[in-house]
C-alpha cells in the first residue's frame, strides 16, 4: 500500500510539472485613459491568471471587459466602451490590450444629505455634511458615496449616537439622459451621554481621581472626551496602567457608565544620569522621585547635580489643586554653588509657586522666592537677601519628536525686590526668551533665537550675581566661553551686567538621515548701557547628529569680534528648542 501510494503521489507530481510546463504567459495593458481610471480598470481586473490555451485567453478577455466596465461605472462613466485586442501565442505567451473609451460621464443632478434626530443640530454635523464629496453638477463616483456614507457612519459613533440609522441611502442613475440623484438621511436618534466614572481599587482618594476626569457626569458622549480622560490618567505620573471603557451595555436612560481599571505605579523612581557640554564640562546627575506621598496625590521631585562649574541640590513638594494635570502648588528649596569665569557664589533659596497651564499651551507661573546668596563677584564679596514676588509665562510648542522639524519657546518673566520688605535691595527683573524653528522642503532648517533682559536698580552692587546678566557659551554667542562677556571693572574682570540681549541665526542642511550641517552666526552681549553697546559676534558651522536620544551638536566656532578671531569648539546635547 505504500509503494503505490507512493506511485501515485509521483504521478500527480509528474501531471502538475506536465501542465506548468504547457502553461504559457498572459499579461494584458490598459490604454486610453489614464488614472485614476486606468489604476481602477486594472484593480477590477485584478492579476492575470495562468492559461493553457487560446480558449483560456478568450475567458479571460470576455469576464476583463465586463470588470473594466463595472470599473468605469464606478467612476460615473456608464457609456464606456472596451475594446480589447490579443497577441502572441501559446509558445511565446499572450498579451491582452484593452482600449478604454470613457463616453459621456453620468453627473450629480439633484444631492440631498440630511440630518434627523438630534444630530440635526449638532453643528459638529452640519460642518461635516459641507464637506462631504458630493456636489451637485460633479461627474457620479460611487466611491465619494461610500466614503460620504463611511463618514456620517463614523461621527455617529464618535459623537455619541448610537442607535443611528440611515432612512434613506440610495443613488438614482439615468443612464440615457446622464444624471443622477443622491439622497442620504441619517436619522441618528439620541446622543447619549457619559455616566459617572467608577475606578478601580487605587491609593488614592476618590476625590483625586474624580478631579482627573475632563468632564461632569450628563456630558454628551464624545470619543474624544473619552481618550481625554485616558491621556489625563497617563500624564498625572500616579499610573503604570490604564484602561477606560465605556459600558454601551450597562446604558440606562440613554446614559453610558465608564469603567476606569487603572494600575497604580510604583512609588519612588531612583535614576542616574551623566552628561557633557563645553559650557558646563561633564555633569552627573542623581534624581529621587516619589510619584504619590499619599492618597491625595502629593508628590516629592529631588535631584543633584554636579559639573565643574555648578553644584546644584533641589527639591519640590507638589500638591495637586482643582485640575490635577494643570493646577499645582509646588513648595521649593534648593542648595547651589558656582564658579564660574568671575564669580564665586552659593545661595540658598526657599519658595512657593503656582503653575497653571491653559488649554491654549501657555503656562503662567505665580511665584513668591527668598534667596540668600553670598558672593565674590570680581574683587568684590558681598551677601545678599532677597523676598521675590515673580510672574512668568512661558509656552513651548513641537512637532516631531527629539529633533522637531517645527516649533517655537516663549518665555516672559519678571521679579521684584523691596528693601523695605526683608530684602537687602529693590529692584525689577525681567527676562525675555524666544526661539522660532521651521523646516523646508524636509532637509532645510532655519531657526531664529532671541534672549533679552533687564534689571532696574538704584544700587547695582548689591544684586547678587546669579541675578546678573552674562553672555558667551553654547547657547548664547557661540565662539565665546560660557558666561564669559559681560562689563568689566578697571581690572578686566568680569562684573556682570544689567541688560542682556543676544540673538542668533542658523541654517541647517540635512544631507543624511540622521546627520545634518549648519551655518550660524550669533551676536549680542551683556550691558550697563546701550548708550555704546559692544555687540560681540560670533560665527561658524556644525556638525549635528540625530541620536536615539536627541540631537548631538558640535559647532566650531569663531569669535569674529576678537583680534585674531579665536577658535571655541561648542558640544551640546538636548533639543534644538
Amino acid at each position: 500500500m505504500i509503494a503505490v501510494s507512493r506511485i501515485q503521489c509521483l504521478a500527480t507530481l509528474f501531471c502538475l510539472w506536465a501542465l506548468a510546463a504547457h502553461a504559457a504567459s498572459l499579461g494584458y495593458r490598459v490604454e486610453g485613459v489614464d488614472d485614476p481610471f486606468a489604476s481602477n480598470v486594472r484593480a477590477y481586473i485584478g492579476e492575470a491568471p495562468a492559461v493553457q490555451n487560446r480558449r483560456d485567453v478568450t475567458r479571460f478577455v470576455t469576464q476583463s471587459r465586463d470588470r473594466a466596465a463595472r470599473a468605469m461605472q464606478a467612476l460615473g462613466y456608464y457609456d464606456a466602451s472596451i475594446e480589447t485586442a490579443v497577441a502572441g501565442n501559446a509558445e511565446k505567451g499572450w498579451e491582452v490590450v484593452f482600449t478604454v473609451h470613457r463616453g459621456k460621464p453620468v453627473r450629480l443632478r439633484h444631492v440631498t444629505v440630511k440630518l434627523e434626530g438630534d444630530a440635526a443640530d449638532d453643528p459638529v454635523f452640519e460642518r461635516l455634511r459641507k464637506r462631504l464629496p458630493l456636489k451637485s453638477g460633479d461627474v457620479l463616483n460611487h466611491g465619494d458615496y461610500e466614503t460620504a456614507k463611511n463618514a456620517l457612519r463614523n461621527e455617529a459613533l464618535a459623537r455619541g449616537y448610537f442607535d443611528y440609522s440611515f432612512s434613506a441611502h440610495r443613488i438614482e442613475v439615468n443612464t440615457d439622459e446622464h444624471w443622477a440623484d443622491v439622497d442620504l438621511v441619517l436619522a441618528s436618534g439620541p446622543r447619549y451621554r457619559l455616566g459617572p466614572v467608577r475606578f478601580s481599587k487605587t491609593p488614592f482618594d476618590d476625590d483625586l481621581l474624580q478631579r482627573l476626569v475632563p468632564y461632569k457626569a450628563g456630558a454628551p458622549y464624545s470619543a474624544d472626551t473619552v481618550a481625554s480622560l485616558n491621556g489625563r490618567l497617563n500624564n498625572s505620573g500616579y499610573f503604570r496602567d490604564v484602561r477606560v471603557r465605556t459600558l454601551r451595555d450597562q446604558a440606562s436612560d440613554h446614559t453610558i457608565p465608564v469603567q476606569v481599571d487603572a494600575t497604580a505605579r510604583q512609588p519612588n523612581t531612583v535614576a542616574t544620569g551623566l552628561g557633557f557640554s563645553t559650557d558646563e564640562g561633564p555633569r552627573v546627575r542623581l534624581s529621587w522621585d516619589k510619584h504619590w506621598v499619599n492618597s491625595r496625590g502629593h508628590q516629592i521631585f529631588s535631584d543633584i547635580q554636579v559639573s565643574r562649574v555648578q553644584r546644584n541640590i533641589t527639591s519640590r513638594y507638589v500638591i495637586p489643586l482643582r485640575d490635577p494635570i494643570n493646577d499645582r502648588l509646588q513648595f521649593q528649596a534648593g542648595l547651589q554653588s558656582e564658579d564660574i569665569q568671575d564669580t564665586r557664589s552659593r545661595k540658598l533659596t526657599v519658595g512657593v509657586q503656582r503653575q497653571q497651564e491653559f488649554p491654549s499651551g501657555w503656562t503662567r507661573t505665580q511665584s513668591l522666592q527668598l534667596l540668600r546668596e553670598d558672593y565674590t563677584q570680581a574683587d568684590e564679596s558681598d551677601q545678599a537677601t532677597l523676598l521675590m514676588p515673580g510672574l512668568s509665562f512661558s509656552r513651548t510648542r513641537a512637532r516631531g519628536g527629539l529633533d522637531p522639524y517645527w516649533g517655537d519657546r516663549q518665555s516672559y518673566g519678571v521679579d521684584i525686590a523691596d528693601d523695605h520688605l526683608l530684602s537687602t535691595v529693590s529692584m525689577a527683573r525681567a527676562t525675555l526668551s524666544n526661539k522660532w524653528l521651521r523646516t523646508f522642503g524636509e532637509r532645510n532648517r532655519v531657526s531664529i533665537r532671541l534672549d533679552a533682559g533687564a534689571i532696574e536698580t538704584s544700587d547695582f552692587s548689591g544684586v547678587p550675581s546669579s541675578l546678573r546678566f552674562f553672555a558667551g557659551g553654547d547657547q548664547s554667542v557661540r565662539g565665546y566661553a560660557y558666561q564669559s562677556l559681560a562689563p568689566e571693572d578697571a581690572d578686566g574682570k568680569l562684573v556682570g551686567g544689567r541688560y542682556l540681549l543676544t540673538g542668533s541665526i542658523q541654517y541647517g542642511y540635512r544631507f543624511l538621515p540622521n546627520w545634518r550641517a549648519a551655518v550660524f552666526t550669533d551676536a549680542g552681549n551683556a550691558f550697563n548701557s546701550f548708550t555704546v553697546p559692544d555687540y560681540k559676534v560670533g560665527s561658524g558651522f556644525g556638525l549635528h547628529w540625530l541620536s536615539p536620544v536627541g540631537p548631538v551638536r558640535v559647532d566650531f566656532a569663531w569669535a569674529v569680534s576678537e583680534p585674531g578671531t579665536p577658535f571655541r569648539l561648542h558640544i551640546s546635547l538636548g533639543s534644538p528648542l
